[in-house]
């Protein structure tokens, strides 16, 4: 029971938040200013797997099936199906490190995710060391078969607290000690996304 509270902490809510940004365009400034400025939080390439784990909704009961691999020992691969079973809906890959959180450049302004995707949407989220909430953003991704960037700005991301938007402050580039991407967009789906990345800048 004990192991279900904690798990329910980390998961805090599988549907994704409606809010979108135009701002995740990237443009040539934006470019120029991610080339200039990135701060490396996760490279696959380099780290490989690391500490990354599946977490699914099976711990609430639910039925939906992922794995993560590396492919080509280069690119984190994530895939699986989501299923609706028993009240579930959700599949995601998350790492924490209570102990020592990825420490945000204050001059940071967004995430940067390097992904190559299947045309749906996901979810990236993050947790600091102050509360239990987590801060969370919603993209989309091409189907193309094109590696893309994605950028997040900070202030788009809501903080939520099981499944509820908490009357706190957009994310504000404090510490992170859990990131966690995740796909629950409300249907039974089947995805695959290949991650590359992730930073700030």
């Amino acid at each position: 029971m004990q192991l279900l509270i904690i798990l329910s902490h980390l998961i805090i809510s599988y549907m994704p938040i409606s809010n979108k940004d135009p701002d995740f365009e990237m443009n040539d400034k934006a470019v120029a200013k991610s080339e200039k400025n990135t701060q490396m939080l996760y490279n696959f390439p380099e780290q490989g797997k690391g500490k990354w784990r599946i977490q699914n909704d099976v711990v609430m009961g639910g039925r939906s099936e992922s794995q993560l691999k590396m492919k080509a020992e280069i690119d984190a691969h994530f895939t699986g199906q989501v299923s609706l079973e028993n009240n579930g809906g959700f599949c995601s890959i998350h790492q924490t490190s209570e102990n020592e959180p990825f420490i945000i450049n204050e001059k940071s302004d967004s995430f940067i995710l390097n992904v190559k995707g299947d045309g749906k949407d996901y979810n990236f989220r993050i947790r600091t060391p102050k509360g239990r909430h987590s801060y969370a953003a919603t993209f989309s991704t091409n189907n193309n078969g094109d590696w893309e960037t994605i950028t997040i700005p900070f202030k788009s991301m809501q903080a939520t607290y099981r499944g509820e938007v908490v009357n706190v402050l957009n994310y504000n580039g404090e510490n992170v000690v859990e990131m966690q991407l995740l796909i629950g967009n409300k249907k039974e789906e089947n995805f695959e996304i290949l991650v590359k990345s992730i930073a700030v800048n």
